[in-house]
């Protein structure tokens, strides 16, 4: 801990305000995925949740002593007010600056959180790379911070059920779709590193996947070749099709859907790109046309994870520039379990800036743990849109029209790009 008391970035604070008495436990827990807005409606947070009366919450953007939100130790709050035990990662420590303006003041940290009703084990997953220098860049978005971007692992042990591995995950909103996968792919390498040992696993988080719309127009929010390069596509949906579709299959190294992606032929079948992927044999070249470098591209293969809901369903509805941007930005995906209910509220964007997820989940048994990929197979074929979940393929004279007209705007967007931040 600081020498002022509170945490510095990488650090976890534990809260324990659980009762004596454990807590039931029936065959499914309810996971709660939500990002609550810095805590600006702290009460009305605590009373959604009461309502709802999870079993584990993944939380994102909780503040703890900054100005903006009150000067209030919102951790403790939620841990005390809902008698949970819950673990907080500093990802930032929010620096006072006469450069914020009243609803962004600093002043204290902000970072993630999971809260429980069980034995939780807590560590810190820190990324290979940096999406956004925060100290170094802060200062031009008139938000200065030290730190960066940290996962939270908790292990949710809730006796009779197995152990079950949570993530809670804020991905930067001021980068692009190459710097929020490069960093999710730190996850989905550390998920499978220890899926033998811990088979069932939930990645909760606000992944930002918002670099479509007319966020494609402003460089400040989409800063690389694929705010072109994905027309026609959602980020969510794009992220869904490269990166959650794309199973770690041991036969194969690398998610080559992914290098592909800068290409005209990346829409083609698999096998056609893992044939051109042989016949190029310059792996230098997929890195310099995709973007992704090769560690990322062997780490962003799926070892199992799926998403119950639409790749396009709505958490986020911005009332700025004319109401135009919405997006998917949150996720619950879950490995090696049943999802049996789900819910999403926060519909009017009243309590947070963002919709919340919960799911019902129950481990699945050996039978399911024997053959992982084809119970998830199935499993996004179930809670996909229209029963599947098909690749868009193109022919190599559309997508090659498609890159011309994407490289022209490209370079228009590049003389005006100054102009639109």
């Amino acid at each position: 801990m600081a020498s002022n008391s509170l945490p510095s970035p990488g650090d976890i604070v534990i809260h324990d305000y659980r009762p004596q008495e454990k807590p039931v436990v029936n065959e499914s827990l309810k996971v709660l995925q939500w990002n609550i807005e810095r805590n600006y409606e702290s009460e009305a947070i605590i009373k959604s949740i009461q309502d709802l009366d999870p079993d584990v919450i993944i939380l994102q953007e909780v503040d703890i002593f900054c100005k903006r939100s009150g000067n209030r130790d919102h951790m403790q709050e939620l841990c005390k007010s809902l008698e949970l035990l819950g673990g907080f990662v500093c990802e930032f420590e929010e620096i006072d600056s006469p450069v914020r303006n009243l609803r962004d003041a600093g002043g204290g940290v902000h970072g993630n959180a999971i809260l429980s009703k069980h034995d939780i084990d807590f560590r810190v997953l820190e990324h290979r790379k940096d999406a956004f220098n925060w100290e170094k860049d802060g200062y031009k978005l008139k938000e200065p911070r030290k730190g960066k971007r940290y996962t939270l692992v908790g292990t949710v042990n809730a006796s009779p059920l197995p152990p079950i591995v949570c993530y809670s995950v804020h991905l930067e909103v001021f980068a692009g779709i190459i710097g929020r996968i490069s960093n999710f792919a730190d996850i989905l390498e550390d998920a499978a590193s220890i899926a033998q040992k811990y088979p069932h696993q939930i990645i909760g988080g606000d992944l930002n996947t918002m670099a479509h719309s007319i966020v494609r127009l402003s460089p400040k929010y989409a800063c690389d070749r694929y705010r072109l390069m994905s027309l026609g596509d959602t980020e969510s949906n794009w992220f869904d099709r490269h990166v959650m579709a794309v199973y770690r299959d041991p036969q194969h190294e690398y998610n080559l859907r992914l290098a592909a992606a800068g290409f005209p032929f990346s829409m083609a079948p698999i096998r056609l790109v893992r044939f051109i992927w042989r016949l190029v044999g310059s792996l230098k070249l997929f890195e310099l046309v995709s973007g992704f470098d090769l560690e990322t591209l062997k780490r962003a293969r799926n070892p199992g994870f799926y998403d119950p809901w639409d790749p396009n369903e709505i958490t986020l509805h911005n009332p700025d520039y004319f109401g135009l941007f919405k997006a998917k930005l949150d996720w619950t995906m879950v490995r090696c379990m049943d999802v049996r209910q789900k819910w999403i509220g926060n519909r009017d964007y009243s309590v947070s800036d963002h919709a919340y997820l919960m799911v019902k989940v129950t481990p699945d048994a050996k039978d399911k743990l024997d053959r992982v990929q084809q119970v998830w197979s199935n499993r996004r074929r179930q809670w996909q849109p229209n029963g599947s979940a098909p690749y868009r393929r193109t022919t190599i004279g559309v997508s090659i029209l498609i890159l011309v007209v994407t490289l022209l705007v490209h370079w228009i967007l590049y003389l005006v790009g100054p102009l639109l931040q």
